[in-house]
């Protein structure tokens, strides 16, 4: 959850609400006010883009190629809470590339903008032809491979120093740094994501667990926050294991497998029940000792458990709130649950506001199961 005061949490009933749009032309130098007049925001840690900007419609700029464009025009949007005429507190909702700009069907002076969070821009810039990256740690290039098509956005580091072998990427500058699902990544090889912070700044971080502490508490009934909790029950997506691997290189042992694995007897996903063992195979030339492993295999179990649901929110819409976060939802029974929240949406101009989580019957965690040893797999060197 973005930090936000107790006085912020205190008033999510009470205070009036004022969504603030600008836009630069300049990568971000300059900023200009814009009047919001309708639009939505959906930010999910189960895209590639995480935040996404749908139908803002806005006036207060010029519309042209040299001004409010797709062709290099960025806007970020922020939710104001007034609590009185002279006070007021902002909360972020993302710093967007424009993707689309349409005036059709609008009244004049007002244009419907689309826009994406940043991750888009570094999708885009492919390598020319293939780079060779040298022996060093996972912060120094994923931070390298970001600034050299975003110089001014920061990043904040908060996963491990481990290094990364020598190795040669054709084309996908952003499948090295995060990447698909399946994408051997610098983020996956150390257990975490690479993502746009609702600051519009790059983040490294590990990937949640419903062990982690709940930022928010939704509580059903009068007076509560929870509407209409939907449960949806469905395989798609949801895997029991992990078993993670290095990639054998010059004639060398690959390093690994190392198995991640829901243990849980009393979890619905436990791989010894009747859900079954469902594994997920996964190989990267960026694991290089067992450690690794064990620390990649967990990474990849902790988003792919649980059962998903989604939860409306009405009364109480706290845009404070972001993918990640783990929330306490307190049920009509009072029985209590913690979900991790994999996306959110929600109006600019009020209304509901719409979590997307994954919970699971019980604190479920993934416990690493090694198959072998480094006397048996070897550190899985690279030759440099």
């Amino acid at each position: 959850m973005f930090p936000v005061s107790e006085r912020w949490l205190e008033s999510l009933s009470l205070a009036r609400y004022e969504p603030i749009v600008q836009w630069s032309p300049d990568r971000g130098n300059t900023w200009h006010d814009l009047t919001v007049h309708d639009g939505s925001i959906t930010a999910a840690s189960t895209s590639q883009v995480r935040w996404t900007a749908r139908g803002l419609i806005v006036s207060g700029a010029e519309i042209g190629r040299r001004a409010l464009s797709p062709y290099g025009a960025r806007i970020r949007v922020f939710m104001r809470m007034h609590y009185n005429r002279n006070t007021h507190e902002n909360v972020p909702l993302g710093v967007y590339r424009v993707e689309e700009v349409s005036q059709a069907g609008l009244r004049p002076g007002r244009a419907q903008l689309d826009g994406l969070s940043l991750e888009s821009q570094v999708m885009d810039e492919r390598f020319h032809q293939p780079r060779t990256i040298e022996v060093g740690t996972g912060e120094y290039w994923a931070t390298t491979l970001i600034k050299e098509v975003l110089p001014e956005m920061g990043m904040s580091w908060r996963l491990g120093d481990s290094a990364i072998p020598q190795l040669v990427e054709e084309r996908d500058r952003w499948g090295l740094v995060d990447g698909r699902s399946r994408d051997p990544s610098i983020a996956k090889s150390l257990g975490g994501r690479v993502f746009c912070d609702s600051r519009g700044s790059f983040v490294a971080a590990p990937v949640p667990t419903l062990e982690d502490t709940p930022v928010w508490t939704l509580t059903a009934g009068p007076g509560g926050a929870l509407v209409d909790p939907q449960q949806t029950l469905s395989r798609d997506g949801v895997y029991n294991q992990i078993v993670a691997s290095g990639a054998s290189e010059n004639g060398q042992p690959p390093v690994g497998p190392s198995v991640a694995s829901d243990d849980d007897p009393v979890s619905p996903t436990y791989y010894q029940g009747p859900f079954g063992a469902v594994p997920l195979f996964y190989t990267s030339k960026l694991i290089t000792t067992l450690q690794q492993c064990q620390t990649t295999a967990l990474g990849l179990l902790a988003p792919r458990l649980g059962l998903k649901q989604k939860v409306s929110v009405s009364s109480l819409v706290n845009y404070a709130i972001e993918p990640d976060d783990v929330i306490t939802v307190t049920m009509p029974d009072e029985t209590l649950e913690n979900h991790i929240v994999d996306s959110v949406s929600f109006s600019l101009t009020g209304g509901s506001m719409t979590l997307q989580t994954r919970s699971t019957t019980s604190p479920a965690g993934g416990r690493i199961t090694l198959e072998g040893s480094n006397d048996d797999y070897g550190e899985g060197t690279f030759d440099e």
